[in-house]
């Protein structure tokens, strides 16, 4: 009987620490779609309206960029929470995030 006993205890901290890690994954996934989804989505914007700005108007571009970020940025939200893997989830928005931050440090100069 002390057996069976043990046996539920088990049960009961595995379920608890798998809820536990859940609840992490979740709010990593949260705190990368506000914080990394934002970051990416400026970093898009400000490259976007740096290529762009050879048209007569610097004020299209701009507005037209600032645009584009709002609908990455939901994009982005809901691609987060779409995928199986978190390590995809995280390398897929900031490894991206790096190279538009290095490209437009290139072409910025």
């Amino acid at each position: 009987m002390r057996l069976d006993k043990a046996r539920k205890i088990t049960k009961k901290q595995a379920k608890s620490s798998s809820l536990l890690k859940y609840r992490l994954m979740i709010f990593s996934r949260f705190v990368l779609a506000i914080f990394g989804g934002y970051y990416f989505a400026a970093i898009a914007a400000m490259l976007v309206g740096f290529l762009c700005s050879s048209e007569p108007s610097r004020a299209n571009a701009v507005f037209g960029a600032t645009m584009l970020a709002f609908v990455v940025h939901c994009i982005l939200f809901i691609w987060i929470f779409m995928v199986n893997s978190t390590l995809k989830v995280w390398l897929g928005v900031i490894l991206p995030s790096i190279l538009m931050t290095i490209m437009y440090w290139f072409l910025k100069g």
